[in-house]
């Protein structure tokens, strides 16, 4: 855990150590083993870190200098460094005592601003030039800490918190209110705007500037706008590729301190993820002695069964078929009824600095990392991105294609073979789909009103933001130019839409939460399967991959062929926190009052439908609803209530209330 932060006076002023001093005391809860504030000409840098999350921890000393000329301060994870090593001419037996932050340096040395084509990996860079008076900052393409800026007159203010930017008192700590309609709403296009007034982000992909007189410019790094086409005689050498990519990713994982452990649900990315990681322990120790703890969230006992049709709310009984396979795997069942829903929401979002927006989740993640830390695993691995790689759904998306290029043979003899494997599926049921997937927006709108469908998509069937506070802000507006679609169409090419999940939306929005994590829970989760190199090499194989003959996310089953029981081959999809309704039951009271508190302050009021959710929790519903037959406001229940009294405590803990 670390995280950084610059001020850079770009009229030509000298930096003073007090300015360092102060962001470094803001950076203090990313950090508390070692702390450095320093001063160069125009620049004032300030470091935090907390160890024992990598092997070379005890290397680290940012910022690191070079040439008499750069200094670059970092925050992250490097992976591939055998390869990048190599690259740069660095022995094997000094890459073992070289720190990340010493390779990113290299790197910058060697390329410059282009050295980001050859670092993979999760992380943040900020280099300062004293002989250009200059400032460039790089985000990866890979999930990594939000870098936040500010800028005035005289200077500019980079860091990787906002805790940093605001130990100055004269800037102003404000909410911004686009932002906040944004997170009520889960618009996350906007991701270069901070929940605060005047601060802004760095995106992902993204290669930020700042020159000697104060003008910045932003470069966006599409990671697959030069992918080359990769075609292979037989499907078996996209299934090697696919897995040497999973196993060097996975050196990331296992060359840090202590035992991984893994997050397994019954779906194929996270066993795919035990497989690979047991077959390597097996591999290294000669037998089977060695175990690799894994962790399954299971509901409490109160939960009542329900969930949708079609989903799986207790994953545990597919994942106990697999850990029959396997005896290296120590499979943990682990229960978060215990916990109540909002334990941590305070704490995560004072560190993220922006609202928590998984906030059904949060109390299964922490149940499961407060075992991690019981247990001594500082690392969990999470099958999370694996459907935008190697396990990606692509069926309708070719259901649609074939019927839109009028392959009309094609479209029928795949439709049969697909459904004839799904004993729910039906012929008309893939026809509608592909028929949908196909039509433009405004037909579809239509649709959705003929099929009497209208009112359970768009953002007012689950978000607590107030109608009249949207419409005062042009939410509508906002969300066709930053062409949100709440309706959450799928797209009707398959690359097209690996772009969207992999480049945009959530995934760039949710940096905030990734160094705020690691300090609430103590454990670092590592998503394995959104490493670039695999990114790549999925988007750049065929169609058929991942579809052909009925068969869908065909690569990762053709990975796994033989070393998954059909237990999960075939498990319906996992249904996270299937026990909300009665979790929430227990605090219904409790939560009912603080609607009532909030109330009385303008800045909740104003924007939040205060009165919408006292009215769901005035007629709560007495078992798991599962859509709008059941209770007309479910989804608002299951979600707009929850989210809304998170952006509630949050603009209450930037105004100071708590």
């Amino acid at each position: 855990m670390s995280g950084f932060s610059i001020e850079f006076r770009f009229r030509g002023d000298d930096a003073t150590i007090e300015a360092a001093n102060r962001m470094r005391d803001g950076l203090a809860p990313f950090g508390s083993d070692r702390r450095s504030a320093r001063i160069d000409g125009p620049f004032a840098m300030a470091w935090v870190q907390s160890v024992g999350f990598s092997r070379r921890d005890r290397y680290e000393n940012q910022p690191v200098s070079a040439h008499e000329r750069w200094s670059l301060l970092f925050l992250g994870r490097l992976s591939h460094r055998t390869e990048l090593a190599s690259k740069l001419d660095l022995a094997d037996a000094s890459l073992e005592k070289t720190s990340d932050c010493e390779l990113a340096m290299m790197a910058w040395c060697r390329w410059g601003e282009d050295c980001r084509a050859h670092l993979y990996g999760s992380y943040s860079f900020v280099v300062c030039d004293n002989r250009e008076q200059r400032v460039i900052a790089i985000r990866s393409a890979e999930k990594s800490q939000h870098l936040y800026w500010h800028k005035d007159r005289d200077r500019i203010i980079l860091s990787t918190a906002t805790q940093a930017i605001f130990a100055f008192p004269e800037i102003v700590r404000k909410v911004d209110d686009l932002k906040v309609a944004d997170a009520l709403v889960l618009n996350h296009q906007d991701f270069k705007r901070s929940f605060f007034a005047g601060v802004s982000v760095i995106g992902q992909s993204e290669t930020f500037t700042v020159d000697r007189d104060g003008s910045t410019s932003t470069r966006f790094h599409d990671i697959f706008q030069h992918v080359a086409p990769i075609v292979y005689e037989r499907d078996e050498e996209y299934v090697e590729h696919a897995r040497e990519l999973v196993d060097r990713a996975l050196d990331t994982v296992f060359d840090a301190p202590g035992k991984p452990a893994v997050g397994l649900s019954a779906g194929l990315d996270s066993t795919t993820l035990a497989v690979c990681m047991i077959e390597r322990l097996r591999a290294r120790q000669g037998d089977r002695r060695a175990k690799l703890k894994s962790y399954t969230s299971v509901p409490g006992k109160e939960w009542d069964g329900r969930v949708r049709p079609g989903w799986i709310g207790d994953e545990s009984g597919p994942v106990k078929a697999f850990a029959g396979m396997y005896p290296e795997l120590d499979a943990e069942f682990v229960s978060n009824s215990v916990i109540p829903a909002d334990t941590y929401i305070d704490r995560y979002q004072s560190l993220a600095e922006m609202p928590v927006r998984g906030v059904n989740n949060i109390t299964s993640g922490m149940a499961i990392r407060e075992r991690c830390v019981r247990n001594g695993n500082k690392i969990l691995v999470s099958g999370s991105a694996g459907n935008g790689t190697i396990s990606f759904a692509a069926a309708h998306i070719m259901f649609a294609k074939w019927l839109r290029s009028a392959r009309w043979f094609k479209f029928a003899r795949e439709a049969r073979l697909y459904t004839k494997r799904r004993p729910n599926a039906h012929f008309a049921t893939v026809l509608r789909h592909a028929l949908l997937t196909n039509l433009p927006d405004r037909l579809y709108d239509k649709y959705l009103v003929a099929a009497g469908r209208d009112g359970t998509t768009g953002f007012e069937f689950f978000s607590a933001i107030r109608s009249d506070y949207a419409s005062d802000i042009g939410l509508a507006d906002r969300m066709r130019e930053l062409e949100w679609d709440d309706r959450y169409r799928l797209l009707p090419d398959r690359r097209a839409m690996m772009r969207l999940m992999m480049q945009s939306g959530a995934r760039n929005h949710g940096g905030g939460m990734f160094e705020a994590g690691r300090i609430v829970t103590g454990v670092e989760t590592i998503s394995v399967l959104e490493d670039r190199k695999l990114m790549q090499f999925c988007y750049a194989i065929p169609d058929d991959q991942f579809y052909r003959n009925g068969v869908d996310r065909r690569l990762i089953k053709m990975m796994m062929r033989g070393k998954v029981p059909t237990e999960i081959t075939n498990a319906p999809r996992g249904e996270q926190g299937a026990d909300w309704h009665s979790r929430r039951t227990r605090e219904i009271e409790r939560l009912g009052e603080e609607i009532d508190r909030l109330k009385g302050i303008p800045s909740i009021a104003d924007r939040i439908d205060l009165e919408r959710m006292r009215q769901v929790i005035a007629k709560w519903p007495t078992e798991t609803p599962i859509d709008k037959s059941d209770y007309a406001e479910y989804a608002f229940a299951r979600y707009g209530l929850a989210r809304g009294l998170a952006v509630a405590r949050f603009i209450n803990q930037v105004e100071g209330r708590n």
